[in-house]
């Protein structure tokens, strides 16, 4: 796709505007994806405009980047049967998958587009913009009063088991978050190229799409997740400066994001982090050395492939 990111990220345009059509542009290019690593080098040019020229569309992303958060709330309150699939770490590289995998099953979705994660991009500032304090608290049905979804009148829990294992009760609303390709990135540290393919047979898998019309039974259904990842290995911009490094390696180590015990002081420019929601926040394609390599695959940052995620609502059967 010829897209005129500079036109666009550099134009005149309130940040809504802008942000929104970042988010359309990136929902065109991943559906024309031909693979990961191309989405991501489609992501580069933008990368590097938003966080070397307009860094300030950076800071404008909590307040006026459309939120799934927000979304998934405006979903609950228009009436009652709906259900909610939370793939932690869910990415734009699957939503082509997931579009096969529908495609396939002769399931035609009611509604595709990008949503934005929280700032930073991480689970439990995800959770907390639901009224969560952990996703933990969902578990077994768990929920505190304060869960933002369906007014709390709905069913939750939190699962990583095998997706043909997973049971769904009978409520109306259901709210289900799966681990698994969280679990993929942290737990068992898996390289981009097994994320890729472990990705690709799990989403085209019938034990995926059976627990999915387990939810779709007599519910609206809608697919997403909390926050996208980076594949590091692949960022267009390396931190050279030694003081520059010192610092980062000190504050973060080998993290996107570290929570905030002083403000920050360091003077970059372009700046290379940002401070929201009592956290620094590293912006853009960027990593530094560290000891032991800085991770292959992480998210906490802001980059469009972690701060952008697909939204898919399917209808009910």
């Amino acid at each position: 796709m010829n897209l005129d990111w500079t036109g666009l990220i550099l134009g005149s345009q309130s940040p809504g505007v802008i942000w929104a059509e970042i988010f359309s542009n990136l929902l065109r290019m991943a559906e024309q994806s031909s693979s990961p690593v191309a989405l991501h080098d489609a992501t580069v040019a933008p990368d590097r405009l938003l966080t070397e020229a307009a860094w300030e569309l950076w800071e404008d992303f909590p307040e006026h980047a459309v939120k799934t958060s927000t979304v998934l709330q405006e979903y609950s309150t228009k009436g009652s049967s709906r259900a909610v699939l939370i793939l932690d770490a869910l990415s734009l590289r699957e939503l082509p998958i997931l579009l096969g995998g529908a495609q396939t099953r002769n399931i035609q979705p009611i509604q595709i587009r990008v949503t934005g994660s929280e700032c930073p991009s991480t689970t439990d500032q995800f959770a907390r913009a639901l009224g969560l304090p952990s996703r933990s608290a969902l578990i077994n049905n768990g929920k505190p009063g304060t869960f933002k979804l369906f007014g709390a009148d709905c069913y939750t829990d939190v699962v990583s088991l095998p997706f043909a294992d997973c049971t769904v009760p009978s409520t109306p609303n259901v709210v289900m978050w799966h681990g698994w390709l969280d679990d993929l990135i942290h737990l068992h540290k898996k390289n981009p190229d097994q994320i890729a393919s472990i990705a690709s047979d799990t989403l085209q898998g019938d034990g995926f799409w059976s627990f999915v019309n387990k939810l779709r039974q007599g519910r609206k259904l809608v697919i997403t997740s909390d926050h996208g990842y980076a594949v590091s290995k692949r960022f267009s911009s390396e931190v050279e400066d030694l003081d520059a490094i010192a610092i980062l390696r000190k504050t973060f180590g080998a993290s996107r994001n570290k929570s905030m015990s002083e403000p920050w002081q360091e003077r970059f420019m372009p700046p290379i982090v940002m401070t929201v929601n009592g956290q620094h926040v590293v912006m853009g394609q960027k990593k530094w050395k560290v000891q032991g390599a800085f991770p292959d695959v992480c998210h906490g940052g802001m980059s469009l492939m972690e701060v952008a995620v697909p939204y898919m609502e399917l209808p009910a059967i």
